[in-house]
């Protein structure tokens, strides 16, 4: 028995052995054993396991090398606007200059989008995006904004701020919490103070109120803010722009979804509830802008041409008819009309004149004609 199993072992080896070798003689390809190539049954591979009989080595293939990607860009903040071709802008062309915080940059982006194509109107900023008028280290805005309407072509000055106010402020003794009536006192006369000095200068202003937050709480204090800016803006005939109703559903709610300026339904808030993206941006500054044309002649030749007596009236249209205050006609007054003549009867007595046969204010009855 053990001479059998040697000799089978012998045999076995010899054939493994000599497999490749026939194979290459007969101009076959070398094939592996069944058990490389995944299939088929061979009743001998156990003992071939048990004596260590080994079928050819499947080559080790080389690893080509996996090419390394590019790290993933970051993503565009939702309110940054496109890329868009800008015309040349007059060397006089008059400036419109938004001021505010993150809101207003975003304003003033939507503006500048919408105002490309005009070379008589430019769009400026002044932007603190983290900070409004609350707080003990809000910025100087008062002296800032004069400054820059002493200093440009400022035509018109937008306001849009608030977000970063929802804070308390500096009182005399003790801090001012906000939403109190000493809060609200002092915050609205720096409302007042800001506009002030905007139409001291003669300059119209348009104020931008806050949105619709999602939040309820920030609802709830963004509409307070939005009644003062309300009524110190109207009180100082500037124009208050109200966006609060723009940005609700039908049933009057909180929407991230709505139309945008080209009437399709897109995102126009952020993910926090409260910012726009680049789409809800356009659309505000789509209600802003409607203003701007309003106030200031829609940015045509004569545009920017104010009325010193009243610097909230902006003529629309340039002067297209000569300042003299006559009526086109013939000079002088008409004579007076002769005493007992028609015209006298008519107009300085006030009689009425005899009917005319077949006129339609004739009401006489034909001669022989009976009433039934």
């Amino acid at each position: 028995m053990l001479v059998s199993c040697a000799a089978l072992a012998i045999c076995l080896s010899l054939t493994a052995a000599l497999e490749p070798a026939f194979a290459q003689n007969s101009g076959r390809p070398v094939m592996p054993p069944p058990e490389e190539r995944g299939s088929g049954f061979n009743p001998f591979r156990p003992l071939m396991r048990l004596f260590g009989v080994t079928g050819p080595q499947r080559p080790v293939q080389e690893q080509k090398p996996v090419a390394r990607q590019a790290p993933a860009q970051p993503a565009v903040p939702a309110g940054t606007p496109p890329a868009f071709a800008e015309l040349p802008k007059d060397p006089d062309a008059g400036v419109i200059l938004v001021v505010g915080d993150r809101m207003a940059q975003g304003v003033k982006d939507g503006l500048a989008f919408t105002l490309a194509q005009k070379p008589v109107v430019r769009i400026d900023g002044l932007i603190e995006t983290g900070r409004g008028l609350a707080g003990a280290t809000a910025p100087a805005w008062n002296e800032r904004v004069l400054a820059r309407l002493r200093g440009d072509n400022v035509k018109a000055v937008v306001v849009m701020l608030g977000w970063h106010d929802l804070i308390e402020l500096p009182g005399a003794a003790e801090p001012l919490p906000f939403g109190s009536e000493a809060w609200i006192a002092a915050y609205g006369a720096r409302v007042k103070s800001l506009v002030q000095v905007v139409r001291q200068e003669r300059k119209p202003v348009v104020w931008v109120g806050l949105p619709p937050a999602e939040a309820a709480r920030t609802d709830a204090e963004f509409t307070l803010l939005n009644r003062i800016f309300q009524q110190e803006v109207e009180a100082a005939r500037g124009v208050y722009v109200d966006i609060s109703k723009v940005f609700l559903d039908d049933d009057e709610k909180y929407a991230a979804f709505g139309p945008d300026v080209d009437g399709q339904r897109r995102r126009l808030r952020t993910q926090d509830g409260i910012a726009f993206t680049w789409a809800g941006y356009r659309k505000v500054a789509f209600f802003v802008e409607r203003e701007l044309s309003r106030l200031l002649g829609g940015y045509g030749g004569l545009a920017f041409e104010g009325v010193e007596d009243d610097p909230n009236f902006i003529v629309l249209t340039g002067r297209t008819a000569s300042p003299e205050d006559e009526l086109v006609g013939e000079a002088g007054a008409p004579p007076a009309p002769e005493p007992d003549s028609l015209r006298h009867r008519f107009f300085v007595r006030g009689e009425s004149l005899e009917p005319v046969a077949g006129r339609v204010d004739d009401t006489r009855l034909p001669a022989g004609s009976v009433l039934r």
